[in-house]
């Protein structure tokens, strides 16, 4: 090619992405059930200090320290076995796993929606804290992935309910749960932190305990991928989350693509627009699709609750920031560090690619 054709060529480039833009800036703001999310995500997520139990705030009951055997980590498993029991009218199989190692007590938390589906995404994320420093209450590790995974929920059963509607049989033909042939599973692993020093048998305990008995009864060849949150919501403009494994990178794109396009609308275009829209167009991005740094690497360079389910072939989509947050392990790991904008951008990005996961394995 000659260079007298570059220039004109790029004026043809830009001048088709600037339509693609005009198109995308009309149709930018597509979110399913986004009414839903307008009604229900900020009283569900927020920082309101009034909070008590009579709230549906599902962020606030995750303030306190929550190390593996307390009374703090039995509180908050009331509290997560209460809302998917009482809250979610029963529509998720609640199964719970507790054992003892190394002279702790854990408990791991497992709902299923879709029982007798053929195949299954599992979302998870841990539940517990460290012992030290004492006090640590792991707002961002990872009280945030924890919200965002009920509130994902609390979406997911009000989709199943509205489904089964005879007004929602009678207008619609594109549903999003009852017809998948996939089915969702919500893991809450207790001990992924270290008791002492880091290490394969003082870390995940959780984990490498459920992994064990998917890997005994068969349910691990039926997981589809498993979605793992951890260290989200700091709120910090550093750093982003890459992609970690190139078997899951499309699953990663996907999830980019949702980002994208709940960022897209910014400045004058949402005045008018729900309060929801605004708060999104306020986001900055949190991932960094260009960043290929591990996709070629073959092995997991996070020790993280998903590694014995990758070992067992599992694929993985990880949502964890690299390099880690500033409060990381420390005491500031408080809720006045947390962002709840943020996390409520996680839950919203968590919801969509389920819906989207499902919505592609209807029958």
């Amino acid at each position: 090619m000659g260079m007298k054709y570059v220039l004109p060529l790029r004026l043809i480039g830009l001048a088709y992405l600037l339509m693609l833009f005009r198109v995308h800036r009309v149709t930018g703001w597509e979110l399913s059930y986004e009414q839903y999310h307008a009604a229900h995500l900020n009283e569900a997520i927020n920082l309101d200090s009034g909070w008590n139990k009579s709230t549906k705030n599902l962020l606030l009951p995750f303030n306190r320290t929550r190390v593996p055997g307390s009374e703090g980590s039995r509180e908050i498993q009331r509290f997560i076995i209460e809302h998917f029991n009482n809250t979610l009218a029963g529509e998720w199989a609640v199964e719970t796993q507790a054992f003892e190692e190394n002279g702790y007590r854990f408990n791991n938390l497992v709902m299923t929606l879709q029982n007798n589906a053929s195949e299954y995404l599992v979302l998870a994320a841990h539940y517990d804290t460290k012992i030290a420093p004492t006090g640590m209450v792991g707002a961002i590790d990872s009280a945030a992935s924890c919200a965002a995974l009920l509130y994902t929920a609390q979406f997911l059963t009000h989709i199943a309910c509205h489904e089964r509607t005879k007004e929602y049989n009678d207008l619609e033909s594109n549903t999003v749960v009852s017809n998948s042939t996939l089915g969702v599973k919500i893991v809450f692993f207790d001990g992924e932190e270290a008791i002492e020093e880091w290490g394969p048998e003082d870390s995940i305990y959780g984990a490498r305990r459920l992994a064990a008995q998917w890997l005994a009864d068969g349910t691990m060849t039926r997981i589809r991928l498993l979605f793992l949150l951890d260290l989200l919501g700091s709120g910090e403009e550093e750093p982003l989350v890459p992609s970690y494994y190139a078997e899951t990178h499309q699953e990663y794109q996907l999830l980019n693509r949702i980002e994208d396009d709940l960022l897209f609308r910014r400045g004058d275009e949402i005045n008018g627009e729900s309060a929801l829209a605004a708060e999104v167009a306020r986001q900055r991005k949190h991932l960094d699709p260009t960043d290929y740094r591990f996709l070629g690497l073959g092995h997991s360079v996070i020790g993280d609750d998903h590694t014995p389910f990758l070992a067992a072939g599992v694929p993985v989509l990880h949502a964890i920031p690299l390099p880690f947050p500033s409060t990381w392990h420390t005491v500031d790991d408080d809720f006045r560090h947390l962002d709840a904008a943020e996390t409520r951008h996680w839950a919203l990005l968590v919801c969509e690619f389920v819906v989207q996961s499902l919505r592609s394995r209807n029958q």
